[in-house]
């Protein structure tokens, strides 16, 4: 089988379409197709994830230079305003409401317009790199990984995973979770308190990969069990009691 192209993976990555057998397959034996599914997952997740950041306004002429450089189509000529709705609104707000769940469910654009759209996005990454200097890639360098797991399947699941903690030189902490399972609606992460069962949800995965800030309060020795659950669509923000992998984190 061809490799997968650039469409396919980044509809995959937004979670706006599910891999066929063959293409399930293809991802398991390709190392390619894999590695670029699992960064556009990843640049999904951190997308998302800035849900409580202030994100300023560009010049119109950073737009101007994308449309030049990658030859946009007149129909998109007209700079991109953001507008924020008041549902958005209100989830950047409370973000563990259940309104969060449809907040992560965004239509995109037709296919043909996807490749345009992330190539946009990475020359959007150049310029706010140039603006903001060179230690945003210097970071993830930085980062030591403090505690992993290992995440086992559930009877009813043919799935696995890990799990790991990232953390910077600033000692904020990150989880980074890695997923190979079916793809069928809605999955959360959890930290859960093996002791009491108390539960701290991190947010929704999106594709086979996700990195999650941590709360800066969080105690991984008593939160130190990972879940992944599959959850319905149905506006409850409560734990499913359907988890598709778990495992205890362990200490680097």
């Amino acid at each position: 089988m061809a490799h997968l192209d650039d469409d396919q993976l980044t509809l995959f990555a937004f979670g706006e379409a599910d891999p066929n057998a063959e293409q399930r397959e293809h991802l398991r034996t390709c190392s390619r197709c894999e590695a670029e599914l699992v960064a556009l997952s990843r640049l999904v997740s951190v997308g998302r994830s800035l849900g409580n950041e202030e994100l300023v306004q560009p010049p119109d002429a950073v737009w101007r230079g994308i449309h030049s450089e990658l030859g946009l189509s007149e129909e998109v000529r007209e700079v991109p305003r953001k507008q924020q709705s008041a549902p958005e609104a209100a989830v950047r707000r409370d973000v563990g409401s259940p309104a969060r769940r449809g907040a992560f469910r965004r239509r995109i654009p037709r296919r043909g317009a996807v490749v345009g759209i992330v190539a946009a996005a990475s020359l959007v990454v150049g310029v706010i790199a140039g603006v903001v200097g060179a230690s945003l890639f210097v970071r993830p360098a930085a980062s030591r990984v403090v505690a992993e797991a290992e995440l086992e399947p559930f009877p009813n699941w043919q799935a696995s995973g890990t799990a790991r903690v990232e953390e910077g030189s600033s000692g904020a902490q990150q989880m980074v979770i890695d997923l190979s399972a079916p793809d069928q609606g809605l999955r959360e992460v959890w930290l859960i308190d093996p002791g009491t069962s108390g539960l701290i949800s991190l947010g929704l995965l999106s594709g086979a990969s996700g990195t999650f800030s941590l709360p800066d309060d969080v105690d991984l020795e008593r939160y130190s069990v990972v879940d992944v659950s599959q959850e319905p669509d149905d506006g409850n923000p409560a734990h499913s009691g359907d988890s598709i992998v778990r495992g205890e984190l362990r200490s680097t």
